[in-house]
């Protein structure tokens, strides 16, 4: 302890010799963008586009990326020793042709970090830098490059460590091309980088891509190459590896809809390990220094066992857990004790909008209270829909853990948690392994096993509205009731914390929002307190934006709104909005003329070259969307039978069903629209019956109805 004060008070001595202000980041700037501009690629004088492409938005001429990571060990006064100091390069250069508006949109703006000079985990200060440099090229063949005087600083009202900047790239047109490289400098010490990806495609064609990288051989370099990446020619040039990729004519760009790139695109992921820090895990696969290309999955699969094995803490518990797991002890089956502790979880999730433990903090404290609650369970491991697929695991940190009751029931780490009984979707259809053994489970015997998916049928968005027409004006009160995965990021999303622990807390004694706290009582009021003057100014704002993403555009008014029902016990999560909407109603004469098509919800549309496909389509989960609305007809006023007739639509097969029915009942127009997805994954093959439901679906919000003046 005493070593470790003198260390703090010598670090905050020394701040101001280890200071880092603007006037330093702009001689780097200087610096980077002289070095940058100077580099002999041939491929960025290329100012010819194919005539393939001139339908494209944008086209992407050249991309080129440099990665070099360097280790180094430098004496540290205050720690005391030499630490072990990693220092990358990275830099991304595009030439970019610019076709129409909406990329001129796109690359108009940019908004970036320019420096951060913060202490990491271990106090110890780490140094990181962007730079941004650009150049506007005429069909002229003019090039003017952006000066720095065009950057704005991005701070005000910022607090800590990280600054950024905003430029708005001026005199930029249409058939310009853009010429422009992120540089991003970092030291950091004790620790590793982050894995860094390099994906085969973009939005646009890539004529020409290069990738150079150049890494120390001290450290471990573990490399995959995915979904049919080319890869790397590799070499060695002094003390460094090198690894080299040259990809040319790259036209098959990356669709926008139900379309998972990790599971789908060619990509490469690298990660770059330094074997010899004392306070991080250093898995057995990265101990050898060097390269190791496409390492067996095996190998890096036991990595995750080992690491889960030898981190296994012993817990502590504060006084409300310990109560939570006395009272699970009374209950009767192994499930029945398993949920309670894990919606317990579940609530503190859902009121602080986070996973309440990270994924490893999960795996051993719910094994600990399980063992306690002497319930029998397996260990297990996965990928999320986020990360390749076990069976291509490149680091052992890709890995997610789950708990598997003898049952087969399996609890899941607390992100996107909504319920003990439903799989959260990114785990859902993913390949795992598991092990029953008790000790030293990282040696196995392991068993491979497929977690279950869900059908369109547990996961429904279910609207219902109902409309009234008063002086032009529509108005409208919509009840949403969301089961399974569509419930996830709406509970937090809508919900007051008071009003959770109300709905969620009853089983665990919690009765008011300052019961969730672990802090003594006049800390716990005073954050409830705070939480709740909190909600009283987002929820509103929440809402409000509800509302506008359903319809396209802001309510004129609204009235109020409502959560129903807080899905606890695994229940729906249902939600109420009343408020009003003008421009939807509109005088024709003696009539009316009603946009009843926008009363569904926005619909997907698909143009352009999203058109064509040859992609699977991957979605996040099967559903079911249904909306019943109901239009009271104005006194006076009627609908012809024949005018319904266009609003019926039916597309149903193996994939899709898309059915819209109408119908004049009771004085009203109600209206019937379901559509279900009923598969998760669907064969590119298929993809013209999606697109025709899709169209339908789409053309169908701009439906009208004419009301008649009797």
């Amino acid at each position: 302890m005493k070593k470790l004060l003198t260390m703090l008070l010598l670090a905050i001595i020394a701040l101001p010799t280890l200071a880092f202000d603007d006037n330093d980041y702009q001689k780097f700037v200087k610096e980077v963008k002289e070095n940058v501009w100077k580099k002999d690629l041939p491929q960025f004088k290329n100012r010819t586009v194919p005539a393939q492409y001139k339908n494209e938005s944008a086209v992407i001429l050249a991309r080129y990326e440099e990665l070099s990571i360097d280790l180094s060990k430098k004496f540290n006064f205050f720690a005391f020793a030499n630490l072990k100091q990693n220092t990358a390069n990275h830099l991304r250069r595009y030439l970019v042709k610019i076709n129409d508006k909406a990329a001129l949109d796109k690359y108009s703006t940019f908004d970036f970090r320019t420096y951060d000079r913060s202490f990491n985990d271990f106090l110890l200060r780490e140094d990181h830098r962007t730079v941004l440099g650009v150049r506007v090229i005429k069909p002229n063949g003019t090039i003017k490059e952006v000066s720095s005087d065009e950057y704005q600083d991005a701070n005000e009202g910022k607090k800590g460590q990280e600054k950024r900047a905003k430029l708005a790239v001026p005199d930029l047109q249409v058939g310009d091309m853009l010429d422009y490289f992120v540089y991003d400098f970092d030291v950091i010490k004790e620790d590793n980088f982050d894995p860094t990806l390099f994906f085969f495609g973009a939005d646009y064609p890539i004529l020409d891509y290069t990738i150079h990288c150049e890494i120390d051989k001290k450290l471990c370099t573990q490399y995959r190459t995915m979904n049919g990446a080319p890869d790397f020619k590799s070499g060695e040039k002094g003390d460094y590896i090198t690894l080299d990729v040259h990809a040319k004519n790259i036209d098959k760009t990356l669709p926008n809809y139900a379309f998972n790139p990790i599971a789908q695109a060619p990509f490469t992921l690298l990660y770059v390990t330094n074997n010899n820090i004392a306070l991080l895990y250093t898995p057995q696969s990265a101990k050898q220094k060097g390269l190791q290309a496409n390492p067996d999955a095996k190998v890096i699969q036991q990595d995750a066992w080992t690491d889960w094995n030898d981190h296994c803490p012993k817990w502590v518990f504060n006084k409300k857990m310990g109560k939570v797991i006395k009272n699970a002890k009374k209950l009767g089956s192994d499930e029945e004790k398993a949920d309670y502790i894990y919606n317990y979880w579940v609530l503190q999730s859902l009121y602080f909008n986070q996973p309440q433990e990270t994924d490893d903090n999960f795996s051993t404290l719910f094994t600990t209270i399980l063992d306690m609650l002497k319930v029998p369970y397996s260990r297990a491991i996965l990928t999320s829909w986020y990360n390749e697929p076990l069976d291509q695991l490149i680091s052992y940190i890709d890995v997610s853990r789950a708990i598997m009751l003898k049952n087969g029931k399996c609890y899941f780490p607390l992100n996107n948690v909504v319920s003990a009984n439903v799989i959260p979707s990114l785990y859902q259809n993913r390949d795992g392994m598991y092990t029953d053994r008790a000790k030293k489970f990282y040696k196995g015997p392991f068993t491979t096993f497929k977690t279950a998916g869900s059908k369109a049928s547990d996961n429904v968005e279910k609207v219902t509205v109902d409309a009234t027409i008063t002086d032009g004006i529509l108005n409208i009160k919509r009840q949403n009731t969301t089961t399974g995965c569509e419930k996830e990021g709406l509970i937090s999303t809508y919900s007051t914390g008071e009003d959770l622990v109300k709905a969620w807390g009853k089983p665990y004694g919690a009765t008011t929002s300052s019961d969730i706290y672990n802090y003594k009582e006049s800390e716990s009021k005073a954050r409830a307190t705070e939480r709740t003057e909190k909600d009283k100014q987002v929820i509103p704002e929440r809402f409000s934006k509800e509302i506008k993403a359903y319809h396209d555009r802001a309510a004129m008014k609204i009235n109020a709104t409502s959560v129903d029902n807080y899905a606890e016990n695994n229940t729906p999560f249902v939600y109420t909005t009343d408020y009003q909407m003008d421009g939807l109603v509109k005088k024709a004469g003696r009539n009316l003329v009603v946009s009843v098509g926008q009363l569904f919800g926005q619909q997907t549309h698909i143009e352009g070259k999203d058109r064509k496909r040859d992609a699977d389509l991957i979605f996040d989960f099967p559903r079911t969307y249904t909306v019943t609305m109901n239009l009271t007809i104005p006194s006076g006023y009627s609908i012809a039978p024949e005018s319904l007739q266009k609003l019926n639509n039916n597309i149903d097969n193996e994939y899709v069903n898309f059915t819209t029915k109408a119908q004049v009942r009771d004085g009203k127009l109600v209206i019937n629209f379901d559509k279900v997805y009923k598969q998760q994954r669907i064969p590119a093959a298929k993809w013209a019956q999606i697109l025709a439901m899709l169209d339908q679906a789409y053309e169908f919000t701009s439906q009208q109805v004419v009301l008649k003046k009797n």
